[in-house]
């Protein structure tokens, strides 16, 4: 089989058309090497060098003649590049916008890890967490029966949608106070140490309340967690003490 030899180079499919049907009106088969890849995409004719059209090789000299003697015929060229590619395809720019990507996925870590740190070295302490959230009693499990607080008050209590009333008010100084379970408020002390709340001296429900409790905590949730009692807590949405 001859070789067919690239004779000219297009930049879209359409400006072959007149060189191709003169060449096969003398008789010289023509060959159109990516044409309907530059035309579904126009944007890849730079990048895989035009439309090419080929001939035999035997009819090489030929077909230039032809097209010469028509004033088809021009040397085969890169597709004339845009400004835009021009720019983009220097070597210069290219290490330019290497260097400024590496830059910038650089700069995105250091801020990442630099507020992630922050995030870490400052987080609330446990301590923190349980004195200065504003904590409610969802309910307590005692012996697999659940149960819900509710405080007996003097006064004239309206209880709004959102807001608990059932409040356990861990305290700086070591006080503490729980909701009461058809009773008032009940208070008492507590201790943190060694990652675990004691509480002791209750003045009412001693038998239930006080005991050594081991204790899941985060920005929202509290659980208390003993033998036979577990506590249920969640932040305040409303409300304060």
């Amino acid at each position: 089989m001859e070789n067919f030899k690239t004779l000219m180079t297009f930049m879209f499919p359409t400006e072959l058309a007149v060189v191709k049907s003169k060449l096969e009106s003398e008789g010289i088969e023509c060959r159109v090497l990516d044409e309907y890849t530059v035309q579904a995409h126009n944007f890849l004719s730079q990048a895989i060098g035009g439309v090419r059209l080929q001939v035999a090789e035997s009819n090489l000299e030929k077909a230039r003649l032809i097209l010469e003697e028509n004033g088809l015929f021009s040397e085969s060229k890169e597709p004339e590049q845009s400004k835009v590619e021009k720019k983009i395809s220097n070597p210069e720019f290219q290490k330019n916008i290497k260097l400024l990507l590496i830059s910038l996925v650089t700069i995105t870590i250091v801020l990442g890890s630099s507020a992630f740190i922050y995030l870490y070295i400052n987080r609330p302490t446990d301590l923190e967490l349980l004195t200065q959230r504003n904590w409610c009693i969802d309910y307590i499990v005692y012996k697999n029966q659940e149960y819900v607080p509710y405080t007996i008050s003097d006064k004239v209590q309206i209880r709004l949608i959102g807001e608990c009333f059932e409040k356990l008010n861990f305290q700086a100084n070591g006080h503490i106070q729980f909701p009461g379970f058809n009773t008032s408020r009940i208070n008492g002390n507590w201790k943190l140490e060694n990652n675990l709340i004691n509480i002791s001296q209750i003045d009412t429900l001693d038998f239930l309340l006080e005991r050594q409790y081991e204790y899941k905590i985060n920005q929202n949730e509290l659980i208390l967690n003993s033998d036979s009692l577990k506590i249920y807590c969640s932040t305040l949405k409303y409300g304060y003490y």
